[in-house]
């Protein structure tokens, strides 16, 4: 079942209240993580709206995480939006490489963030549960 959970990984805490408060203001739930283990598995049947990422992570890869949540039956499908250093192209290239369709630098994420978030909810309150 979609639900209007925004899946946040980042362990940047000053950006993730940015992030967190942007999904909040526009009608989403932000569930935040910092790797794999925190994000809920298949089994969870809460498929979320959109999934950020950034590609700056301490403790885990992201470009490995991407591969992972693009594996998953609950998010292969999902929209997915990563940032990360404008000094760091080829960290853009292997995140679309690995599944995520947008990854930019982070002054364009401030920017796109907004639409996309509300593109994402909007779409998840549209869309009919598959079954």
């Amino acid at each position: 079942m979609t639900d209007h959970t925004i899946l946040v990984v980042v362990d940047d805490l000053f950006f993730s209240s940015k992030i967190g408060e942007t999904v909040r203001q526009l009608g989403g739930k932000p569930l935040f993580a910092a790797e794999v283990g925190e994000i809920p598995d298949d089994s969870d049947d809460r498929k979320p709206a959109a999934i950020i990422v950034d590609l700056d992570l301490s403790r885990t890869d992201a470009v490995d995480l991407i591969s992972h949540l693009r594996a998953g039956r609950a998010s292969e499908n999902t929209p997915m939006m990563a940032y990360g250093r404008h000094t760091r192209p080829e960290a853009f290239e292997r995140a679309r490489a690995a599944g995520c369709e947008r990854a930019v630098p982070r002054s364009e994420f401030v920017k796109r963030l907004p639409e996309f978030i509300e593109t994402c909810l909007q779409t998840a309150r549209t869309s009919r549960p598959q079954g």
